[in-house]
């Protein structure tokens, strides 16, 4: 083999050897969280990335508004750059909104998914590679690191599999409270005839960060999150 093929070969080996090896990295940010449900009600948001030990990982999304708090996680192991969800946990409550509450255990000897959404006890088949609806964003963050334009997961929802697709659409520079910043503007997939958009935008060179995402509803409902502060590691431990 000509060197010039052999030093091709190892560099295809030696970067795809670095996408194998991608680690996690604890972190924390907080947001400011703007509903538009016929008035604007203002409110915090946080999310959480922090081992838990034994090669088990949490990652955590809290919502605390006037109209409604959130209170998602989902615990999983991290092996071959992928998430591999084992408890995902999901809480509603407010004074505006009906209280729901959903729990799915993944079991993965058996390749089947346990869950309980208000109080209705299901089951279903797990693929390889199925995902929770709050693990799936921490994948969509690393796939996104990795230079990918598409992405394709399978989201078990309320007893069911949904498909989930995301797509590069462009880089682009935003004002944040870290000043401006080169993002990757992602959004998620839908028919032509939905008039539901989701937009997501990561910071270009920090893959944990997400900047600002906005959901629009067909309704002309918003709901929007926007950086606030990067948490240091001091607090991460709190």
């Amino acid at each position: 083999m000509p060197m010039r093929s052999k030093f091709v070969v190892l560099f295809c080996l030696l970067f795809s050897a670095e996408l194998l090896a991608q680690e996690l990295i604890p972190h924390a940010a907080s947001y400011t969280a703007r509903i538009k449900k016929g008035i604007s009600m203002n409110g915090s948001a946080i999310r959480e990335l922090k081992p838990l030990g034994e090669g088990k990982w949490i990652y955590r999304f809290d919502v605390d508004s006037t109209i409604a708090d959130i209170k998602e996680s989902v615990v999983f192991d991290w092996r071959d750059s992928r998430v591999i969800p084992t408890q995902y946990n999901y809480e509603l409550s407010g004074f505006f909104v009906r209280d729901r509450q959903q729990d799915v255990q993944f079991d993965w000897q058996k390749n089947k998914a346990l869950g309980k959404h208000d109080g209705k006890r299901w089951q279903v088949d797990l693929p390889s590679g199925a995902l929770d609806r709050l693990g799936y964003q921490l994948q969509l963050l690393m796939d996104v690191a990795t230079g990918k334009q598409q992405m394709d997961y399978e989201v078990v929802h309320k007893g069911k599999l949904r498909e989930s697709q995301f797509r590069v659409l462009r880089e682009e520079r935003i004002a944040t409270v870290l000043g401006e910043l080169d993002s990757i503007v992602v959004e998620k997939v839908r028919a032509p005839d939905k008039k539901r958009e989701t937009l997501l935008w990561f910071a270009k060179d920090d893959h944990s960060l997400l900047l600002k995402m906005l959901q629009k509803e067909e309704d002309g409902e918003e709901y929007e999150i926007i950086l606030k502060e990067v948490l240091k590691a001091p607090e991460l431990a709190k």
